[in-house]
């Protein structure tokens, strides 16, 4: 282990590792700690590397939790069964020490689709074959993945109008519009718009998997195949909200072109796992990614302001670019408050 990261880490926790490794006959001397930085979650991630391999240690030690006591480590855990037993590739769990926040579970590597995405920005052909591979498993993950979801095992609220009007519109304008680019806007003047979309969103149908964090830095390629993390935030909910979570993504910034193209791709795989009708589908779709746009902006803003990691500031541009198209659509623009407030960002 490395001498400078091990004085820092708590003894049981590294007892913990090294009595899980040398089950499988790895001594102690033999495993190098690195630990794992990015992303917006509060979770800490250890590479534990040896002789005979790698794995991923996650520490978690006081995740939020539902009023049921279900906590987000048993999100993960259940949902991460869940998607695998539908034959979604996700990581394999070795051990889950739920009273210590403690996950060991296998390695996906470094590569993350975001990497090869902006590897590929000068080659349309590649990116797209990409991400089509991806879109190819999303509906799987969103059809399959609500069969036999419990909602009773998993700690997030249900993706109804209060969740949204709370944590997507609502976090915008907490977190973003007042708290990042500190706008003195009544709450009241923006109120009843919110209150309009947050009821649309609620009125679709919310009966399928929604990942809900389904973007480039959560999906992963690892020995070529498409793996999936980051799902601890998975409800019912409806399928709009994952597509323009992957399109919409400001770490890649995709063309509108090829986001047209994309969503055709993905209807088409839709369709041939349930009946759609995919003029509908198109004409919903910009109010839920209306509404994904403002989480992201939402989200961003409270990384850079709150938790201080000043990395996410430089996406909000695309992610501003993004929102101004969207509220200029012929069903968003009749919102004139939030269409003006979002023109003037």
């Amino acid at each position: 282990m490395n001498k400078s990261i091990q004085k820092n880490l708590p003894h049981d926790l590294v007892s913990f590792a090294e009595s899980y490794l040398n089950g499988y006959g790895v001594t102690s001397g033999e495993v190098t700690w690195k630990p794992l930085t990015g992303g917006g979650s509060d979770r800490t991630l250890y590479r534990l590397s040896h002789s005979k391999g790698s794995l991923i240690l996650a520490v978690n030690e006081d995740p939020p939790s539902s009023s049921a006591g279900v906590n987000e480590n048993d999100s993960f855990y259940y949902i991460c069964h869940q998607l695998h037993a539908q034959g979604i590739a996700v990581p394999e769990i070795y051990d889950y020490q739920r009273e210590r926040g403690w996950l060991m579970m296998e390695d996906l590597g470094d590569m993350h689709l975001q990497d090869e995405a902006l590897r590929l920005k000068d080659d349309p052909a590649g990116l797209e074959a990409l991400y089509k591979k991806v879109l190819a498993i999303l509906p799987r993950i969103q059809v399959k993945g609500a069969h036999g979801l419990d909602d009773r095992r998993i700690h997030n609220a249900p993706y109804d109008k209060y969740f949204v009007r709370q944590w997507e519109s609502g976090y915008f304008y907490r977190s973003f519009l007042k708290g990042y680019c500190r706008l003195a806007i009544p709450e009241d003047y923006l109120a009843d718009e919110f209150d309009t979309l947050a009821a649309k969103v609620s009125s679709l149908d919310g009966t399928f998997f929604l990942y809900r964090d389904f973007q480039s830095q959560n999906i992963m390629i690892s020995d070529k195949q498409i793996r999936f993390l980051d799902f601890q935030g998975g409800r019912h909910g409806p399928l709009h909200y994952d597509l323009a979570s992957l399109l919409l993504d400001p770490y890649v910034g995709l063309s509108d072109t090829l986001q047209e193209t994309l969503t055709d791709y993905y209807l088409k795989t839709l369709s041939s796992l349930i009946p759609l009708d995919e003029k509908q589908f198109l004409s919903d779709y910009p109010v839920i990614a209306l509404h994904r746009n403002m989480q992201i902006l939402g989200a961003f803003g409270h990384l850079s302001t709150v938790k201080k990691r000043k990395q996410f500031a430089q996406y909000i541009p695309t992610a501003i670019k993004s929102l101004k198209k969207l509220v200029n659509l012929a069903i968003v623009a009749p919102y004139e408050h939030l269409r003006k407030t979002v023109e003037n960002l």
